[in-house]
């Protein structure tokens, strides 16, 4: 197959050789389970917090991988050495996903992380936690550690070596694609198909809001602002930029665009199994946690 490096990965592709739809439908079934009980979506959205508070520190160490690997991205028209090197242009479109992680222009610039706590202490409240009872199921479990180990090697890439710095690009177009889909559906399980009902009634008969480090906050922005149901967020915008940066790698490699293709569809099935991996075990917790209240 005839590969163009500027387009080694696109989104058409991607759905060509993914099913995405039995992907999104594990997402979606799993917040399913969790929005039967007020303190099993607490458990649900604590460890979906915990794992994607990680993304912009990883991402940053992506761009910062790619960056220090000067000597692997180089201009093949260029004859100066020192004007030939082109790996923060790389860097940049790696770094765009990051900015709004630690900034969100939307919410005044503080960082998601702050968004997310929002969103974790309403869910919280909404269960009716006392602190010890969160903090209780804030301790990290033994299947958590194993996937964020696991994140962890995948996103952060290694400088100087070009193959997995290209894997960790999949990596990344992985995470940001399928990103997008789970804040929609979980949009759609939490406000629409149990619209008036659970957390949903909750945020309807409150103010929706919030306080965090003394300032006021929407309970559910973090969810939107990246994806929602009927909609789409930053994670679009990201994704794109995710695959400009990797097509843009291509270009500035030695390696065939097949062998490129080879190592980034490689690093985008890697992060696709710790992603259903997540689900799995976030659903099999909250199905567990029901059977024990129900006894």
């Amino acid at each position: 197959m005839n590969i163009s490096k500027q387009s080694i990965l696109s989104k058409d592709l991607i759905e060509q050789l993914y099913d995405l739809p039995s992907i999104n439908k594990l997402v979606e079934s799993s917040c399913q389970v969790a929005v039967r009980d007020p303190k099993a979506m607490y458990v649900f959205m604590q460890r979906y917090v915990h794992f994607n508070g990680y993304a912009g520190s990883l991402v940053a160490r992506l761009a910062s991988s790619i960056g220090l690997s000067r000597d692997l991205f180089n201009n093949p028209d260029c004859g100066v050495i020192d004007e030939a090197d082109r790996g923060m242009e790389i860097a940049a479109k790696v770094i765009a996903a990051t900015i709004d992680e630690h900034a969100d222009e939307g919410a005044k610039y503080v960082p998601h992380r702050t968004l997310a706590q929002a969103t974790l202490k309403a869910v919280g409240n909404y269960a009716g936690l006392t602190e010890t009872e969160r903090n209780e199921i804030a301790v990290t479990p033994d299947w958590m550690v194993g996937v964020l180990d696991d994140l962890f090697r995948g996103y952060q890439g290694v400088p100087g070596n070009s193959a997995a710095l290209i894997r960790a690009m999949g990596f990344h177009v992985a995470s940001e694609i399928l990103a997008d889909r789970e804040y929609a559906l979980i949009d759609k399980v939490v406000r629409y198909d149990n619209r008036g009902k659970g957390f949903d009634a909750f945020l309807r008969t409150s103010d929706g809001k919030v306080k965090i480090n003394d300032r006021q906050f929407s309970a559910w922005y973090w969810i939107v602002i990246h994806g929602k149901h009927q909609g789409s967020g930053v994670e679009v915008e990201h994704f794109e930029c995710a695959l400009e940066a990797l097509n843009v790698a291509a270009a500035y490699r030695p390696e065939s665009a097949q062998q490129i293709r080879e190592y980034a569809l490689q690093g985008f099935s890697d992060f696709a199994e710790i992603q259903q991996r997540l689900f799995r075990e976030m659903a099999k917790e909250c199905s567990e946690l029901r059977v024990l209240e129900l006894v």
